[in-house]
């Protein structure tokens, strides 16, 4: 007899209850049926796994269905407002309809946008990949964790990552829903750890081994591609973390959800609805009409020269008040970074050779000695400050001269303002 034919022959084992040999890799007897241990192990796993995925796919989702519905309309408007390619967005359209804007937040106090930045996109791409990802992650979190959980978990996460991203990189212009879908993704990733021991095996496993590289390969992307902003993307994903380990999920035996979580879930929803009201209120964006969907996904050069006006207008209205005080304390950051918006929106306007060009030109001379007027503030002796005073009114005159003041209620029927 050769090794091979040895190898090749099949293994048995003595059948505990009628004590014939059968085969090893069957389950039951071949003589009287009997299963092994192993086997009704296996059968009661089997079973217990498909009771579970049963039952959750039993729940409803709405609100997964309910948010893209938000981004799908919200992106809608901004598409009406115009400017929308493939993968850009006009950065004015942007700002006006609420994404996370820095100076915006530091000097006009819209702390609303931490939220409406959430649901607003750049560009048809964006707005495919994250919606189709949060159709994936976010239908398999509702059915876990349940409709109100679900809210607050999305919402939160949404909030901490703009936060992350306000903090971490505030350069930025920032917009999408993507914050919080790794925030989804954190929720998924600590569930499978932290409820391994009462969830089927197949399952923990199966989320160990699809969740945690698709997040890492996510997170590598996001270093790699500069316009992505991965501060926000972590932000997200260690706020759902540390949600997902103290919000439980919504167990197969709980019929009704605790009213404690209702109400979370009604309030989250409230300044939801608050902020886009207030994003609404605040809207000084270009009119919204069907000629603006195919317009090319960039701002005129009137609407970056009426926005740096305005900044120019908000740093004048916040310096008057500091140098009428002669407080040595008054502090004029919030002045200075209205300047500083204002160049910078112009160093980033399109270029021209038209009149609009000398125009640009006029109001950036404004704000850099607007900037320089608040630094020199900062830095001299009270006495000195009546010159400081003396050439603010010389800049604002200046401005009115040209009609730049006036330009701020032009700047409603204006593209990009």
């Amino acid at each position: 007899m050769t090794l091979e034919k040895i190898r090749n022959e099949p293994a048995f084992r003595d059948c505990p209850a009628c004590g014939n040999p059968t085969p090893l890799e069957r389950a039951d007897c071949i003589y009287c049926g009997h299963k092994s241990v192993e086997a009704l192990v296996a059968e009661q796993e089997a079973a217990r796994a498909s009771s579970f995925i049963d039952a959750l796919f039993a729940r409803s989702n709405p609100f997964t269905m309910i948010f893209i519905g938000i981004n799908l309309g919200v992106f809608a408007l901004e598409w009406l407002a115009g400017g929308m390619g493939s993968l850009s967005a006009d950065i004015m359209v942007l700002r006006a309809m609420g994404a996370k804007d820095n100076p915006l937040i530091n000097t006009q106090h819209e702390y609303w946008r931490f939220i409406t930045s959430n649901f607003l996109h750049i560009g048809f791409l964006h707005l495919l990949f994250n919606n189709y990802a949060l159709m994936i992650i976010g239908q398999e979190i509702e059915r876990i964790y349940g409709s109100a959980r679900f809210v607050i978990l999305y919402i939160v996460t949404g909030i901490v990552a703009s936060m992350a991203s306000y903090y971490f990189n505030p350069e930025v212009t920032s917009a999408g829903a993507s914050g919080s879908i790794f925030g989804l993704f954190g929720v998924m990733a600590a569930f499978g750890f932290k409820y391994r021991k009462e969830l089927p095996e197949f399952l923990s496993k199966n989320i160990k081994r699809q969740i945690i590289p698709v997040i890492i390969i996510n997170l590598a992307f996001g270093f790699i591609v500069r316009i992505v902003d991965n501060s926000a993307h972590i932000g997200g994903l260690l706020s759902g973390i540390a949600l997902a380990f103290i919000i439980p999920y919504k167990r197969l035996d709980e019929k009704k959800t605790a009213g404690a979580w209702r109400s979370l879930q009604i309030i989250c929803l409230a300044v939801a609805l608050i902020s886009f009201v207030a994003a609404f209120r605040n809207y000084d964006g270009p009119e919204l009409k069907f000629a603006n969907l195919g317009r090319n996904p960039q701002t005129s050069i009137r609407g970056y020269v009426a926005q740096a006006n305005k900044a120019l207008i908000d740093s004048i209205n916040f310096f008057i008040p500091s140098l009428n005080k002669r407080d040595e304390r008054a502090d004029t950051s919030t002045a200075l970074e209205a300047a500083e918006r204002g160049i910078k929106l112009l160093e980033n306007s399109p270029d021209t050779e038209d009149q609009m060009d000398t125009l640009r030109q006029l109001v950036m001379n404004l704000l850099i000695r607007q900037k320089q007027l608040i630094e020199r503030f900062n830095q001299m002796n009270p006495k000195d400050w009546e010159k400081i005073g003396s050439e603010e009114e010389a800049l604002i005159k200046e401005a009115k001269q040209n009609g730049l003041i006036q330009m701020e209620k032009e700047a409603d029927n204006e593209s990009g303002v």
